[in-house]
């Protein structure tokens, strides 16, 4: 099973301009050692902001304190990853949730960018509002040392140290951080192959992640760190970047269809007025489909599903037109060309018809995807190894 698979269990706790956020379960554990630790250090005291040290605190106060630290640096992730997904919106790219998991966030987009710059734009908008974060934290910081609040500059100090950090380290240069798509957006500029620049930004996404991996390792060993926690964190953040890493590279060397219109087939569609009993015994024998869009004029309508006419009764079908039994339009039941096949499949997971129409971005018909059916587009010989 891979890394990331671990990741998939999700509840949805928001929307946000429309948007689902969803938080992965373990998100919890890591907000509550996030608290304990917090609230551990606020406790003692030990803390040093400037030439102010933090009064020690009572364990309510402490562990409230930590709460709304951790609050905030769990709403900096957020912020982050909503970042991305409005500048992916302003480029015209729909966004199908945001997810936080225990090792920070994740906005999964419906497509992928058309250019380089859509792609460097939608990259740099979470490190940037990172940066900002930590600059309004560290302006909040100035006031409240000068007040001789030690203890509210501590937390300040941690939010702006923590949105600091999370930028830094998003802008490394390798995929599938955000410094790995910027430097994929670039080397897409220059060459103008999505697959090498992608192929590339993940080669050096496994690299920072093999560092990651050898650092903490060497954390957890070394006499000089002996950190346990820290070491055993690096190491995890390590294998779950080198596995997304490793996956990337993968498909592109195999050359796997990476967007719907690389799988889908033609469209073959049936007109709203057409009779049940013309669909089962004259069209489903020569088109071995489990549904089939209803269009008129390349215009999607709605869905038929076969599974649907199970309930019809066959004394029924030559008075029952396909308008009559077809699923309305839903984005559940369509998706445009260059949606990620990911997503697809995962759309048709929960869908309950196994399949899709593809209408492109004028509402026109242009192809059909079935689940388990995604065909393999063939090699040019420049593509072959």
């Amino acid at each position: 099973m891979k890394i990331t698979d671990f990741y998939k269990r999700t509840i949805t706790v928001a929307r946000i301009f429309g948007i689902p956020v969803r938080f992965d379960y373990r998100w919890f554990i890591v907000f509550l050692l996030s608290v304990w630790l917090i609230a551990a250090n606020l406790s003692r005291g030990g803390m040093w902001v400037g030439s102010y040290k933090m009064v020690p605190l009572s364990v309510t106060a402490a562990w409230i304190l930590a709460i709304i630290t951790t609050l905030g640096l769990f709403l900096s992730v957020l912020g982050h990853e909503l970042s991305h997904a409005l500048m992916a919106r302003a480029e015209g790219i729909e966004i199908e949730e945001i997810v936080l998991h225990p090792f920070g966030g994740l906005a999964r987009l419906r497509n992928e960018p058309e250019s380089p710059r859509a792609e460097f734009r939608i990259a740099v908008a979470g490190p940037a509002a990172s940066f900002l974060f930590a600059l309004i934290s560290f302006v909040l910081l100035l006031p409240a040392m000068m007040a001789e609040y030690p203890n509210v500059a501590g937390v300040l100090l941690l939010l702006c140290g923590g949105n600091l950090l999370l930028a830094v380290f998003n802008l490394f240069p390798g995929y599938p951080l955000d410094g790995g798509r910027v430097l994929r957006a670039i080397l897409w500029g220059r060459t103008g192959d999505i697959k090498e620049a992608t192929r590339l930004a993940g080669i050096c996404g496994m690299l920072i992640a093999a560092i990651l991996i050898i650092f903490g390792v060497y954390m957890a060993i070394a006499p000089s760190f002996r950190s346990y926690f820290m070491g055993f964190w690096s190491v995890l953040v390590g294998l779950f970047l080198f596995d997304a890493a490793f996956s990337v590279v993968k498909h592109v060397r195999g050359r796997v269809q990476n967007i719907v219109k690389e799988a889908m087939s033609a469209p073959f569609a049936v007109e709203p007025d057409l009779l049940i009993s013309q669909l089962i015994d004259s069209v489903l024998p020569l088109h071995r489909q489990v549904a089939f869009p209803v269009a008129l004029n390349k215009r999607l309508h709605g869905i038929v599903s076969l599974e649907d006419l199970k309930t019809l009764p066959r004394e029924r079908w030559h008075l029952t037109k396909a308008r009559d039994v077809m699923r309305p339009i839903a984005p559940r039941f369509f998706v445009e060309p260059n949606a990620t096949l990911d997503y697809a499949r995962e759309l048709m997971k929960r869908n309950g018809i196994g399949s899709l129409a593809v209408v492109g971005k004028n509402g026109e018909l242009v192809g059909f995807l079935q689940s388990g059916r995604f065909k393999r587009k063939k090699r040019s010989p420049q593509e072959s190894s």
